[in-house]
Parts: C-alpha cells; structure tokens; sequence
C-alpha cells in the first residue's frame, strides 16, 4: 500500500539563503573580450539618439518658423490699418456730422430765378467750366431796379438777399424710397480710373448736367468712406430719385437695374433723352450695380 510522504514546504527566507549561498560556490565565469567604455550623453544626446529615424528640426524649419510668426504679426498689423482706416474713418466722420452747428454757418434762404421751360434743354457747359463755379447772373429786371435816382441814394431803401450762384451740378442726391440722402461732389479721372467720393456721390465730369439731354452719371461707395450707396440694390422701378442743383430740383424715375462687368463702361454713354446713371460696386466688388433713371419733372427750389 503506497504511503504518502509530507516534505516541509520551504519558506521565502529559506529560498533566498540557498540562493545566496549557490552564488558563493559557484564559479565566476570568465570573460575574454573587454568591456566597452561608458558613454555619458546629456538630454538632448540622448533624445537625438532615439529619434534618429525620424524628422528632426533644422535650420529651414526655424526659418520657417521665424516668416510664419512675421506673416502672423503682419496681418495683425493690416487688418489693424484697414480697421482704423475703414471704419475709424467713418466713426470720426459721423462724430464730426452730429457736432451742432454753429448759426453764422447756416446758408441763407436761396431765391430761385424765374424756371426755364421744360421742354428747352439747358445749354451745355463745355467741361472746362466745370472745373469752377460759374459766375453769378443777374436778371435784367432787377439790375435796373437796383439802382435808384441819385437824388434818392440817400433814401433807406429795403435790403435783399443777393441770389445764389446758379451752379448746374449736383449738389445733393435724395433716394425717398430707401431714406438715403447725401452731397453731390464732382469727381475726375485720375491715372486713368475715375475717382469716388468719400462720404458723397460723386458726379462723373463731362457727363451731361441734370435736365439736359444726355446721361447723368453719379458713383458712390457701397461699403466703407460714407456708403452712401449700400442701399442702391433696393430701388425697383417706379422709384424716384432727386437732385438738387443750387437753384433747382430734377425727379428722375427708376427705370430698370442691372449689373454690369468693370470693363462695360458703356452704361457711361450718351444717351438722347435727359437720363440719369447711378453706379456701385457689388458682388464683393467683381461687378458694378446699375440703376437707369429717367427725368420727370423739374421745379424750383422754394
């Protein structure tokens, strides 16, 4: 019958001691090649070492790192221009518009001269004289009556307000139907392109006066300096627009609008019947926003 033997189970201590006690009795082994000298390596050493199969910095990368920070800055610096020159331009315009006005500034009460027949166009004002304001006239009538006897040169006699100039240009520009209104200056070719007036319309010189035959042609901006024509898209036809002269006042009806290329300037044309042609840029300024307007009434201005 077998029988069952019971060995003591051997203790950690006891492991360790019969471990410690083979390495003390065992032979050393012997070794005949040298050992190599210790490398010591600092941080970077060493890191350069373990990523020596990939893609390490170099100079053309710190360059490169140096121009994106510079393109960084400078367009920081460029859209701070724009900002300041865009919009900082129109705040300090409109601080200056809602300053009051001071009453030895107020323009007096303008008398208009006797009204031309609507049916005779004006005679045209060869482009040189538009370059200045034309002379003031005088009616024959009151030219005599404004001399007096000279035994009554003494006699107080009534004081009148000395009539505007007449000046045929435009001088103000009023859309009712989208509220806009604003002031007219005259603008001029300049290195082959035609200038816009900042915080007004500008009337294209050469282009035929309001009331003649011919076309009139105003340009504005639609974004920033003024934007004065951000709302031209909205006229439909039917709409009127008005233009004040110094002594008169010229309803044009809308008649239709449409978008044209820059290089299509033959909207600028002559045409043969008293029109007027308002122009803005549009579609981020790849085309130019067109309105045709035709003339419907003329009156003076009271």
């Amino acid at each position: 019958m077998p029988r069952i033997v019971c060995s003591p189970v051997a203790r950690p201590d006891d492991q360790d001691a019969q471990l410690l006690s083979t390495l003390l009795t065992s032979d050393v082994p012997s070794r005949r090649e040298s050992l190599r000298a210790a490398r010591v390596r600092s941080t970077s050493q060493q890191r350069n070492e373990a990523l020596r199969g990939y893609l390490l910095r170099n100079g053309f990368d710190r360059a490169l790192f140096v121009v994106e920070r510079v393109l960084i800055v400078a367009a920081f610096v460029a859209f701070g221009y724009w900002l300041l020159d865009g919009y900082g331009r129109d705040w300090l315009f409109m601080l200056r518009q809602a300053q009051p006005v001071a009453a030895s500034q107020v323009e007096p009460e303008r008398t208009p001269p006797s009204p031309p027949a609507f049916s005779t166009p004006t005679p045209s004002v060869p482009p040189e004289a538009l370059a200045v304001a034309p002379l003031p006239f005088i009616h024959r009538d009151e030219e005599s009556s404004s001399f007096a006897a000279d035994d009554q040169f003494l006699v107080p006699q009534t004081m009148r307000a000395p009539l505007v100039a007449d000046d045929p240009r435009p001088q103000r520009l009023s859309m009712p139907s989208v509220g806009a209104e604003m002031d007219v200056y005259e603008v001029f070719v300049r290195n082959n392109e035609w200038e816009v007036a900042e915080y007004a319309a500008g009337f294209h010189h050469g282009s035929a006066l309001p009331g003649e035959l011919g076309n009139t042609v105003l340009s504005g901006h639609a974004g920033l300096r003024g934007a004065v024509f951000q709302h031209l898209g909205r006229l439909k036809p039917g709409d009127q627009v008005v233009i004040e002269t110094s002594n008169w006042r010229y309803t044009y009806q809308v008649r239709h609008t449409h978008n044209v290329w820059p290089h299509q300037v033959e909207v600028m044309n002559p045409t043969s019947t008293p029109v007027l042609t308002l122009i803005t840029c549009t579609n981020w300024d790849t085309q130019r926003l067109i309105v045709v307007a035709d003339l419907i009434d003329v009156s003076p201005l009271s």
